[in-house]
């Protein structure tokens, strides 16, 4: 059963709109699922405006960011971490080939591996700030011990609604 849920309850970032009068119910206030749609659509946005700049969304980045670190990889491997469909990934990496940021070349097999050139090189170094800036922004709230803990909270929800039979 959900926890009682506070009428007209605003966070405390969020100016309550002077033209409201009437109390308004938030069925979603109590809902972990949906405080981390919001959670994520704000951090995301957020993520966005910084990465714009560097010409990027935040697919491309994390796309960069993956490569970056694990130079030589492939798109399955790719796929895999960010429990993405192959297929999905193929419009991110063409988009980044198109603009020189990443190159193919053949892997074991009929692998292809993923590697960046010297323009993703330095789109990457300016992402891992973007990145940086943005882990210490939201993170600011939080103690140390707490963050780690978050993290593994939050690693637990995604396994379990990825895996609700586990």
């Amino acid at each position: 059963m959900l926890a009682a849920i506070p009428q007209a309850s605003y966070p405390r970032d969020v100016k309550k709109p002077a033209d409201d009068t009437e109390p308004f119910a938030d069925p979603f206030e109590a809902m972990l699922g949906f405080q981390l749609r919001r959670t994520s659509v704000a951090v995301m946005s957020a993520l966005a405006g910084e990465l714009a700049p560097l010409g990027l969304n935040p697919s491309e980045a994390s796309l960069i960011m993956l490569i970056g670190a694990n130079p030589g990889c492939t798109q399955s491997a790719i796929s895999r971490a960010q429990r993405a469909k192959p297929a999905n990934l193929v419009p991110l990496i063409n988009q980044l080939a198109a603009v020189g940021a990443l190159e193919r070349v053949p892997g074991r097999g009929r692998a292809i591996a993923l590697s960046l050139t010297s323009k993703g090189r330095d789109l990457y170094a300016r992402a891992q700030a973007v990145f940086a800036r943005q882990e210490a922004r939201i993170g600011r709230g939080l103690p140390a011990d707490k963050r780690v803990e978050m993290i593994a909270m939050l690693r637990q929800i995604c396994t379990d609604a990825c895996c609700p039979d586990s």
